[in-house]
Formats: C-alpha cells, sequence, structure tokens
C-alpha cells in the first residue's frame, strides 16, 4: 500500500468507509525511490531510468479501485523513463493518456506517443517503458483482461478465443473518443467519493465495473468492434415464445386471446403487442397458420378411404368447415380435398 501523506505533503484525502474495498491511496514525494517504490507495490514491478543525476522529483502517485481494475494518475516531476518489468502472466491492460503535458510509450521496439488527445493502450507482457517528461501527468485506467473478454463475449452473445486485442493508438478526438473520457471522468469522481454507493454495495461495484468494461469495449478498436457496433435484432419477448410454445402443444383445443395471455402471464394487450412487433402476427393469427400447417401435415399423410376433410379440420382445432377450406387454399393454393386425394399442384 502508499503511505499516507505526511505534515509536509498535501493534505489527506477523504477516506473511504471501513468496510470499502476500494483502495484509496495518494502519495506526494519529493523522492525518487519513494514514487518507484509506490508504483511497485500498488501497480505492478517496474524501475527508474533516468539521465540525469540525483534523487529529487516533485511526485504524486493517486491509485484508486480494487486490485486489477482502477484508474491511477502519476507524476515524476521529472524527465525519467519508467521501465515496465516483463509480465509473464499477461492479464491486464492499460490505458494511457495526459492528464497534463505529452509522453511516449515504447513496445515491440515502436514508440507511441500519448497526450490529452491520443491514448495508448497496451497489454501486460514483455517490457514496456513509459516516457515521462518534466510536465508530465499520466491518468492510466487498468483492467483485467480476462473480465474484459467475458464482458465482450456477454455482449455478442457468444464464447470468444482468447483476449480481445485493441488498437495501440486510441484517437480521443472523435465522438466515441469523447463519450469514453466522459464515461472516465464519471468513474473518477465516484472511486473518489468516500460516500459513493459503489463503496457501500458489492452489486453497484460489479454494475459500475461492468459499465466502465462495456464503455471501453465500445469506444476504442478491437477485432470485434465491428460484430459489437452492428445493428442487433431484439430479443424475442419470453412471453412471445411462451404462448407460442403453448400454442404449438394445444393447437387442438378451443384457445382464446385471454388463455394464451394467461398462460404466457401477461395481459392480452402486452401478448397482442408482442406478436405485432416480433412476428407480425396476432396471437390468434399464429394458432390458426399452425392449425393450418398441422392440417396440411395430416392431409397429406391421411388414407382418403378412412378419413375425411371434416375430421382432420375438427382434430385440429376448426370448428367451421367453410373458413377453413378458404384459409387453407388461401395459404396453400389447393383445396383441402384435394390435398387428402393427394391431387396436388406440380
Amino acid at each position: 500500500m502508499l503511505r499516507k501523506p505526511n505534515d509536509k505533503d498535501q493534505a489527506e484525502q477523504p477516506q473511504a468507509p471501513q468496510n470499502s474495498q476500494i483502495i484509496d491511496e495518494v502519495l506526494h514525494s519529493k523522492r525518487l525511490d519513494e514514487l518507484e517504490h509506490a508504483l511497485n507495490v500498488q501497480v505492478s514491478p517496474q524501475r527508474f531510468r533516468s539521465s540525469s543525476a540525483g534523487d529529487h522529483a516533485n511526485g504524486m502517485l493517486a491509485f484508486r479501485g480494487q486490485g486489477y481494475f482502477g484508474i491511477f494518475r502519476a507524476r515524476i516531476g521529472r524527465n525519467i523513463d519508467v521501465v515496465l518489468e516483463p509480465d509473464e502472466a499477461d492479464d491486464r491492460i492499460a490505458f494511457v493518456m495526459s492528464a497534463s503535458g505529452t509522453g511516449e510509450v515504447l513496445l515491440n521496439r515502436h514508440m507511441y506517443s500519448h497526450s490529452a488527445d491520443q491514448a495508448v493502450i497496451f497489454p501486460s507482457g514483455p517490457e514496456r517503458i513509459v516516457r515521462f517528461a518534466q510536465d508530465t501527468e499520466v491518468k492510466v485506467f487498468m483492467a483485467d483482461r480476462v473480465k474484459m473478454a467475458e464482458c465482450c463475449a456477454k455482449l455478442l452473445g457468444h464464447d470468444i478465443p482468447g483476449f480481445v486485442n485493441f488498437d495501440i493508438s486510441a484517437d480521443l478526438e472523435t465522438a466515441s473518443g469523447r463519450s469514453w473520457l466522459r464515461l472516465l471522468s464519471y468513474a473518477e469522481a465516484e472511486l473518489a467519493d468516500p460516500h459513493a454507493f459503489i463503496r457501500q454495495s458489492p452489486v453497484a461495484w460489479r454494475q459500475f465495473e461492468q459499465q466502465l468494461l462495456t464503455g471501453f469495449l465500445l469506444s476504442h478498436q478491437h477485432g470485434y468492434s465491428q460484430a459489437l457496433l452492428a445493428p442487433q435484432a431484439a430479443a424475442v419477448p419470453f412471453y412471445v415464445k411462451r404462448a407460442e410454445a403453448y400454442i404449438e402443444a394445444h393447437f387442438a383445443e378451443p384457445l382464446s386471446l385471454a388463455d394464451l395471455a394467461a398462460q404466457a402471464g401477461v395481459s392480452a394487450r402486452s401478448l397482442q403487442n408482442g406478436f405485432q412487433n416480433f412476428r407480425n402476427i396476432t396471437p390468434m393469427g399464429f394458432l390458426r397458420s399452425v392449425r393450418l400447417r398441422r392440417a396440411h401435415e395430416a392431409l397429406l399423410s391421411a388414407d382418403p378411404a378412412v378419413v375425411t376433410v371434416t375430421q382432420i379440420a375438427s382434430a385440429c382445432g376448426f370448428t367451421h368447415l367453410g373458413e377453413f377450406g378458404t384459409a387453407y387454399r388461401r395459404v396453400f393454393g389447393v383445396t383441402p380435398g384435394q390435398t387428402l386425394q393427394k391431387k396436388l399442384r406440380l
């Protein structure tokens, strides 16, 4: 954990309730070794590499979050490289931008710049170097790659292999970039508020975490971006599916709209609207289509020497032979009798 600011440091931040699981630590220091130790303990193994002599700094580290999920700000106050040691676990992802000044991140021998309008996104893994200028203060969102992948799979509706691999450079001047920055500012304010719901309720924390993961997935480019942003067909309500299943099992019975609504567990109006919106047919129209289909199947397989059209119509729930004949011909193009006699049009 980071040490609390002493009398020579800035006043302590408001502390969270004792039952909170959220880490809320701030360190102000003029010593490089203290800043280096704090980053090692709170963030990840790393070491400072400076081209100038001396141990003087004008640094700050503020971390708020839980374990691998949180937001932190860091300022060293001098030109220095922060070398992030190789990480075998490769299970975290970092979003780095500048709260002030500009900076660079060296990844796989390529240098990427970050500022208030441009971010760098990279996973843990090989050695990475974050380059600080004297006036640079970085803001970093850190997340668990496993949870990120689980969130992506949930949004897609199917499992995905491995992790989500993001584009390294992120333009924050786009509409999606600005949307993410607003969400990030909100998250930072909530994490800093000692009375926020996320400190009191595990449910609130999980929703907060999912909101940030979802926002991150939708705001930045990766292999599943197109699939996530593609228009999705609205899911058919459970009560429509329940009514359909009941109709399929009881089509021969004298069913009314009220009967179907009762079986579906909703009002007749809700059921009517559900079928119209998702099936483009009324519940009674769906019942009639099921009865016609079942009658057609029965007529095709029946022996005309043994069974009559009237018997099959009655067995399928039709009580008016004339209406049955008219509806049947409109759908299948032949009469029920022609089907029974196997005199079908080719």
